[in-house]
């Protein structure tokens, strides 16, 4: 079946618009940020997590910057900053929180197991927070601007030391 130059055109010219709706319809990719703070307090009822940030960048950290970019000039320094978590169903989805040998904490994937695993936080112990804007729609709902994806205890200076004289042997 022969087709004219000018239908073959016009196919062509259909298939890149609807190649180019396609990638357009793709959600994009989420920008993340990431802060070094404390959680003041978890909001069970609404699902939120209040935390004072001590730092907007975490890039000088042992081990580098894991958890994002710096995080938005509307995230002051020694604020108080709510985030929405999402505390249970699936590791893609929820609010995970990693303890300092790097394995999860609640691998449960319940309100309860997040729960649990907030509460292994050490008390006044600073930890890393990696988040996303928070969905437009949820924001119109009330939630907050952001959305909590990992919370990552780390090792202070003296349990680093520890574990590398553990690991580490004279022969």
């Amino acid at each position: 079946m022969r087709r004219s130059r000018g239908t073959l055109v016009a196919l062509a010219a259909g298939a890149l618009a609807l190649l180019a709706g396609g990638a357009a319809a793709r959600p994009k990719a989420a920008k993340r940020y990431g802060l070094e703070g404390e959680v003041v307090r978890f909001e069970d009822a609404r699902d939120v997590l209040v935390v004072k940030v001590v730092r907007t960048q975490v890039s000088g950290l042992p081990g580098g910057n894991t958890v994002g970019g710096t995080a938005p000039d509307s995230i002051e320094r020694l604020s108080d900053v709510e985030f929405a978590v999402e505390p249970e169903g699936s590791v893609l989805r929820r609010t995970v929180i990693k303890a300092r040998t790097g394995g999860g904490l609640d691998n449960s994937g319940t309100r309860e197991g997040f729960r649990r695993a907030l509460q292994a936080i050490p008390q006044g112990r600073s930890v890393i927070f990696s988040f996303e804007e928070n969905e437009a729609a949820a924001v119109a709902k009330g939630e907050p601007s952001y959305r909590l994806r990992l919370i990552q205890i780390q090792l202070t200076e003296d349990e680093i030391r520890r574990r590398f004289e553990q690991i580490s042997v004279e022969e």
